[in-house]
């Protein structure tokens, strides 16, 4: 059943601070002009993807992995109930949230929709107001759900991450605290195993607060037009001195101009992810390149290592936090960077991927928008901050 006319006729409004801005909807409808309806509604307040059919919608959910999805229940091929099942089946789709859709209010419906693992329903016609504050309560309770998930698997984490640390840093301290002589050598070497042990657990603490920030949405982006070479020269200069200690060289071989709106600081922060994550899996004396290119439209840096490189089955997991084959792999922390940078860019309306195989090096893209002619020239000008 198509949405009433009279829905058309509203204008947007402005949307709504914190996550909502920045929350992924998937709408699911055979009917186009429901689809164009729905994205309407939805698109000033948040990132809209649309599929017209279950496979479809499958497809789009596995690739942008959606907090919330508006599921049609009567579709050609699979229906929205069987869709909703399988979305539901999904480990890397476990946190969004589902909306069933129909023309129908039976109760029976609603039950079915609900065995099948939606989280909430609504009816067409459906009333606009009551759409939006559905989607920002359960937008509000995915965040809350993935927030306390990450409280637990910090846990584990921290147990693993913090018994080396800790045990230098007690180890140094209770050989400081002994009577015994020690020569002024010995002791700036135990002060500076401290020191290292508690940056170590410093760093940590740091990115898993910045990662609980981004999953709340209570992390303010300040966008404007940049060249994204700059920004990557940005992310070099702060990876050089590691490079340097693992004699690693990051090259950066074809920089082309690339005028993108980011939050410069926290694209940085997501690149130098991607370059943290190169240089510790380079051999000394390797080399990681670094491209800037645009594309359709669109600027792709690409960051390419040649290390061990990364097993197929684990491909599609790497950028989720504390998901690895092994907890050894989490060195440092190492996958909470890479998910921070997902979220990053994602936030950016940018896409993050990799593509590696084993024995051959691994190379991680980011695709970003590029910024309309209009806004570089407004920017320019001083009209926009």
């Amino acid at each position: 059943m198509v949405v009433g006319d009279e829905q058309q006729e509203r204008l947007p409004r402005p949307a709504p601070a914190g996550i909502a801005s920045r929350s992924k909807i998937l709408i699911v409808d055979d009917n186009t002009r429901n689809l164009n309806i729905l994205r309407t509604i939805l698109s000033p307040h948040y990132i809209v993807d649309s599929a017209s059919s279950g496979e479809e919608a499958l497809a789009v959910a596995c690739a942008t992995k959606p907090d919330l999805v508006l599921l049609d229940i009567m579709m050609p091929g699979i229906d929205g109930y069987e869709t909703c099942r399988r979305l539901r089946a999904d480990r890397r789709l476990r946190w969004a949230k589902i909306i069933m859709v129909s023309a129908k209010a039976m109760v029976s419906e609603r039950l079915q929709g609900y065995e099948a693992g939606a989280h909430d329903y609504v009816t067409k016609p459906f009333d606009e107001e009551e759409l939006l504050a559905k989607v920002r309560v359960h937008l509000r309770m995915k965040s809350i759900e993935e927030v306390n998930d990450l409280k637990t698997a910090f846990l584990g984490l921290f147990q693993h991450e913090t018994r080396t640390p800790l045990t230098g840093i007690l180890g140094a301290a209770e050989l400081l605290l002994d009577d015994v002589p020690i020569d002024t050598a010995s002791r700036r070497e135990l002060a500076g195993m401290i020191h290292e042990s508690a940056a170590r657990l410093h760093d940590l603490l740091a990115r898993v607060l910045m990662l609980a920030e981004l999953k709340a949405g209570v992390q303010p982006f300040e966008p404007s037009a940049v060249d994204l070479p700059i920004v990557v020269g940005d992310a070099i200069a702060t990876t050089a001195a590691r490079a340097s200690d693992r004699r690693v060289t990051v090259q950066a071989t074809r920089l082309e101009a690339a005028t993108v709106r980011v939050d410069r600081e926290w694209m940085t922060t997501a690149i130098r992810g991607l370059l943290d994550n190169a240089i510790r899996f380079s051999a000394p004396d390797m080399t990681v390149v670094v491209e800037v290119v645009t594309v359709d439209g669109r600027a792709r840096l690409t960051v390419a290592d040649r290390g061990p490189g990364i097993a197929a089955e684990f491909l599609p997991s790497l950028f989720d936090e504390f998901i690895s084959a092994d907890m050894a792999h989490h060195h440092d922390g190492a996958g909470l960077s890479l998910a921070i940078a997902r979220r990053i860019v994602e936030a950016h309306e940018g896409h993050i991927g990799v593509e590696s195989e084993p024995g051959a090096g691994s190379t991680f893209t980011i695709d970003l928008p590029l910024a309309p002619d209009a806004t570089v020239r407004a920017e320019a000008r001083g009209v926009l901050s």
